[in-house]
């Protein structure tokens, strides 16, 4: 049986927001950091799978946050090979400080693409069963998210060089920021997001804009809002989610 792969971080001057508190896309790239470590020790890495012409599809995302560390702070990210799901791999994390008390939990859902047909290759032929470690860090079925019934707020922006990662796609976490960016301003002065569901549904390129749409879920409590982003040159979906903020 697998065990978890752990690694420390430290918070560094930026990595956090104006109140010195770590941001969301700075703890999705400690996760994203982790995971590809771990992956890379079993085999099954990004340079691994390209010799191989496949590559990982990151399709869910849920992100619990208990608290955001501070500057300075050391965290602990652990990560692990959950379970298969049919065509999905699924990989948990949690984190934790110096201390041993919780910073976040996140559950992941993944799909082995073959780069060639850009269609899902059979899990069991790249990924033995006994890389599992049989946990759930978040008990999630990953439910279809909500459409937007009416835009409240939209915002504009364009895919910079930076935004890519290494297959040239922009990186997963890239979408969560630009769905943040779309929050009501006394939303962003105020509150932090506090839980993130996510769906990928298409990919964005270097040259695309996209448009990123949000609701906030009427009478909720924690304030609740619905995002959706899109490319703007065909309007094809690429990302849906729903925040939490508190």
């Amino acid at each position: 049986m697998n065990e978890p792969f752990r690694k420390e971080y430290a918070v560094h001057t930026y990595e956090v927001d104006a109140s010195g508190r770590s941001q969301m896309q700075s703890l999705l790239n400690y996760l994203q950091d982790a995971a590809g470590d771990h992956a890379g020790s079993l085999g099954l890495g990004v340079t691994d799978l390209l010799r191989n012409g496949l590559a990982w599809l990151l399709s869910r995302y849920h992100i619990k946050v208990v608290r955001y560390p501070v500057h300075g702070q050391r965290i602990e990210v652990s990560t692990w090979p959950s379970g298969k799901k049919g065509i999905f791999a699924l990989r948990d994390f949690e984190v934790s400080d110096e201390e041993g008390r919780p910073v976040l939990a996140a559950t992941t859902s993944w799909v082995l693409i073959d780069l060639d047909s850009k269609q899902p290759v059979r899990l069991n032929d790249f990924v033995p069963d006994e890389l599992t470690y049989p946990k759930r860090a978040i008990e999630d079925v990953f439910p279809t998210l909500p459409e937007l019934e009416k835009v409240e707020h939209e915002l504009t922006l364009p895919v910079l060089v930076k935004d890519l990662d290494f297959n040239r796609h922009v990186n997963n976490v890239v979408y969560i920021q630009w769905a943040l960016e779309a929050a009501p301003p006394e939303i962003l002065d105020s509150l932090r997001p506090l839980d993130v569901e996510v769906s990928y549904r298409a990919e964005a390129f270097y040259g695309d804009r996209i448009v990123s749409k949000i609701q906030e879920v009427p009478g909720s409590s924690p304030r609740t809002f619905l995002h959706q982003i899109f490319r703007s040159s065909d309007g094809i979906e690429l990302t849906r989610l729903r925040t939490v903020w508190g």
